[in-house]
């Protein structure tokens, strides 16, 4: 009897230890399908005496229509991607940058020529997407 309990006691110390040295391999986090969204922006103007945008406006919903809230939106000139101003989306999917910066006088031009993006970067659950519109002195 001494030996079968001998026995046992080693056979499970050999488990054990294949075990300790073979981890079962890690669950792999569930894979999420990323939405893809619709964003819109809207024309905007700038004030050249107070040196600042008004009113760049974007709205983001899903393909479905639904609107999206918290997202947040990068305003940038088309093509350098100079910074503007940083919105959040509300409850309704609108972000507005209501009084920007003006860019550099390079930018500035630019803005001018070629309009400016409403860019989202994407997230866990969002893929990325931007809009175009332009902009015009008001």
């Amino acid at each position: 009897m001494k030996h079968m309990t001998k026995r046992w006691l080693a056979a499970a110390a050999a488990v054990a230890a294949l075990v300790a040295a073979n981890p079962a391999p890690a669950q792999a986090a569930p894979t999420f399908q990323r939405q893809r969204l619709i964003a819109t922006a809207y024309y905007g103007t700038m004030d050249i005496i107070a040196r600042e945008t008004l009113g760049l406006r974007a709205r983001f919903i899903t393909v479905g229509g639904r609107p999206v809230p918290n997202l947040i939106v990068n305003f940038v000139t088309t093509g350098e991607r100079f910074p503007m101003c940083e919105a959040t989306t509300d409850l309704n999917g609108w972000a507005e940058c209501r009084n920007g910066p003006i860019p550099p006088p390079q930018s500035l031009a630019n803005l001018l020529v070629n309009g400016y993006d409403a860019v989202f970067d994407g997230n866990r659950y969002y893929m990325p997407v931007s809009a175009h519109n332009n902009i015009g002195i008001g």
